[in-house]
């Protein structure tokens, strides 16, 4: 077998970025533990925002492979893969939802869902009744929306990059449209409805990191700028602002800017022996490897334990604060540890019959 693909750190930037999911929801969600929510963080959105970086140049770089090694891009292929590692998993997770809160408390909206487009309902606020049930149904799955984002840019993205034959300037133009678009539909008062859609539909930070993986596909010598100590300083203290919610420059170009700087992260993991950071290392490598699961679940078992800790009267809210992290996070992970190994691992093996460029989500995996 050749050797897969494998670029290290990434993982672990998977981490960072679910970890700030997490954390947001739990902070957001410490009513449900009998305690005052914590202030509301920007993290899980501007985690997302890394997801989606991250994601846009690893599919950009694994096409572009496929292309130079084939000519071709198999779409079937492509296709039969994002289906294998992203539906069973949703569906498993949005039918436990279902039943939990009962069939019959359902409404029409969760269609919205079941066709994989859960950012458009989010569009429809004000307009029309959006809820889908009551409103921990509604915390349980508003995450999802992000998930429907990156299927409905799978569904056009591989086409482009087949196709283009000026990708490069595409990859250039199309952010700067994007940005573009989002301030003319401010300057011109657009329904609040299309404009809540633009914003969580964030194609132009899926392809600033595509534009990521192109320059290093091509090994561009742009990449030597970047690939600095006081460069990748400068974006982990920004990361450290952003995560303070210290950082707000204008709602138009902010998940732009997270991106940006992400791929600073991204090409200093993967490209620079000299690197200020490293997030190579066995935990993370793990916890990324199981960081959809992470993602997915955690707003079901941040309830279910919220019930589990009511048994118990904890006066002390500090005490009770501090247990609450440190055993939530910790069932977050062995669920979504059970969830990769006795249920995901099944479509992930048949998911290799419809491999053309090999990768590995661990860096172990290169020895199998």
């Amino acid at each position: 077998m050749k050797e897969r693909i494998y670029l290290p750190g990434l993982n672990g930037l998977r981490v960072i970025a679910a970890m700030a999911v997490v954390i947001t929801h739990i902070n957001n969600r410490l009513d449900y533990f009998g305690l005052p929510k914590a202030p509301l963080l920007d993290l899980a959105s501007y985690g997302v925002t890394v997801f989606f970086t991250l994601s846009g140049f690893l599919i950009t770089y694994l096409l572009l492979k496929e292309f130079e090694l084939t000519g071709t891009i198999n779409m079937k292929k492509f296709y039969m893969r994002r289906i294998l590692r992203i539906w069973p998993l949703y569906y498993l997770y949005l039918f436990i939802v279902i039943l939990l809160n009962g069939i019959a408390n359902i409404q029409w909206p969760i269609l919205f869902y079941v066709l994989i487009v859960p950012n458009f309902k989010n569009s429809f606020v004000g307009l029309i009744n959006t809820s889908v049930g009551n409103k921990i149904m509604t915390f349980m799955i508003g995450h999802y929306w992000s998930l429907g984002v990156e299927e409905q840019f799978y569904a056009f993205w591989p086409w482009i990059v087949k196709k283009s034959n000026k990708i490069f300037q595409f990859l250039i133009l199309f952010p700067i449209a994007f940005v573009l678009l989002k301030l003319i539909l401010r300057i011109f008062h657009a329904p609040y409805n299309i404009l809540v859609f633009v914003n969580y539909t964030r194609f132009g930070c899926l392809v600033i990191g595509g534009l990521g993986a192109y320059l290093y596909f091509k090994n561009s010598q742009k990449l030597k700028i970047i690939n600095n100590r006081w460069i990748e300083f400068l974006a982990w203290v920004f990361f450290v602002i952003v995560a303070t919610n210290k950082f707000h420059i204008t709602s138009i170009i902010d998940h732009e800017i997270i991106a940006f700087f992400t791929l600073i992260i991204i090409f200093n993991q993967i490209n620079n022996p000299d690197k200020l950071i490293s997030l190579e290392n066995k935990v993370f490598d793990y916890l990324g490897k199981i960081s959809f699961g992470l993602y997915v679940y955690n707003p079901l078992v941040i309830y279910l334990m919220a019930l589990i800790f009511n048994y118990f009267v904890i006066e002390n809210q500090i005490i009770k604060l501090l247990l609450i992290y440190l055993l939530v996070i910790p069932a977050i992970i062995l669920v979504a540890h059970l969830s990769y190994h006795y249920f995901e691992k099944r479509f992930l093996k048949l998911k290799s019959n419809y491999t053309t460029i090999q990768s590995a989500a661990s860096k172990s995996e290169n020895l199998l």
